[in-house]
């Protein structure tokens, strides 16, 4: 069955719901004394975080959102009140709205404990957050937004994916991406890799589908596992390389991939990490104080370290799509094919 074409872009949507979540993050930095502390002076984020004895990778986090709302100015490495905030969020100011803006906070919210969080409870990330049957129904409906008629249009044009017959899905989920693939390719049988819950609930979701004989599910938890499997002439990986957030990491996690595939394979990556403006920066930056909350690395890939380390290991990046802001998270999506091999 083909994906269905949308025309009118879900991200108007999502951006909408994203700043529902910005009374409870104003309202951290106001009780965290964010506001009151910069009033006396430029700060760094580091020595921000020092004064207000806070953790530095969510304040960083935090700061950002600020300064694409306005609330902040970034002067190189410092940051400063702009006169809004100056006015009317610091809590000497005669005219500040710091109550008013208490009313809108939402007890029960994503960032309802943001202040704690703040202070250096930051919780151990749950890898199996998105392993519940409703959880990767509710990833898969989400794609169907824009992100995975995105990413089909640019896989199937390519001609190492015409050629391709056997690939490999990192991270897959119920392997909503494969099953448009196999729509598009019928030579191509895909395997799909992720944590064995996943597979178990991917099985019973997909028993239906009618190219559910064309791909294969395979426990594989990338924290234990290296050993991808052999002879891929396709990898896809969709926003799951951002726990290999620096070069040695990713470096290692590449040297694998390129092991397990055919010479002149391609590998596709499908991950934020361009620049983006508006509504689209105010969402990603939100993302990413909420990514970095859950105790998850990052929510972001950038493209300079992605196409470094690919090189490094025996890639060409020959494709590349720049962000689409018709969908609720513009990703830049890459593809690169395997030119030598690695030892």
């Amino acid at each position: 069955m083909k994906l269905l074409q949308v025309t009118s872009p879900y991200s108007t949507i999502h951006n909408l719901l994203c700043k529902s979540y910005l009374p409870n993050i104003i309202s951290a930095a106001l009780s965290i004394g964010i506001f009151d502390q910069l009033s006396k002076k430029e700060m760094s984020c580091s020595a921000l975080a020092d004064i207000l004895k806070i953790d530095e990778r969510i304040t960083d986090s935090l700061l950002e959102v600020l300064v694409t709302i306005d609330f902040l100015e970034k002067k190189e490495n410092n940051y400063a009140l702009t006169l809004l905030s100056k006015e009317y969020l610091t809590s000497f100011s005669e005219v500040n709205q710091i109550g008013n803006i208490q009313e809108f906070v939402n007890d029960n919210g994503m960032f309802s404990d943001l202040e704690k969080i703040l202070k250096g409870y930051v919780p151990e990330f749950n890898q199996d957050a998105w392993s519940s049957e409703n959880a990767m129904k509710a990833i898969e409906q989400g794609s169907k937004a824009g992100a995975l008629q995105n990413v089909l249009a640019f896989v199937k044009e390519l001609p190492e994916f015409i050629k391709a017959k056997k690939m490999c899905d990192i991270a897959g989920n119920s392997g909503y991406y494969s099953y448009a693939f196999l729509d598009e390719n019928p030579k191509l049988h895909a395997h799909v890799l992720d944590l064995e819950k996943v597979c178990d609930i991917a099985k019973n979701l997909k028993a239906n589908h009618q190219n559910f004989d064309r791909i294969s599910y395979h426990p594989f938890d990338l924290d234990v596992n290296s050993d991808f499997g052999s002879e891929y002439d396709f990898i896809f990986c969709s926003h799951f390389l951002y726990k290999y957030d620096n070069k040695k990491k990713l470096i290692e996690l590449l040297k694998n991939i390129n092991r397990s595939m055919q010479m002149g394979g391609l590998f596709v990556s499908n991950h934020i990490s361009g620049n983006v403006e508006g509504d689209h920066r105010l969402s990603l930056c939100i993302m990413e104080l909420m990514t970095r909350a859950m105790g998850y690395p990052t929510h972001h890939l950038s493209l300079e370290l992605l196409k470094r380390a690919l090189l490094e290991t025996g890639f060409e990046c020959r494709y590349k799509t720049s962000p689409d802001d018709k969908i609720a998270y513009p990703s830049v999506i890459l593809g690169a094919v395997k030119i030598c091999e690695i030892d």
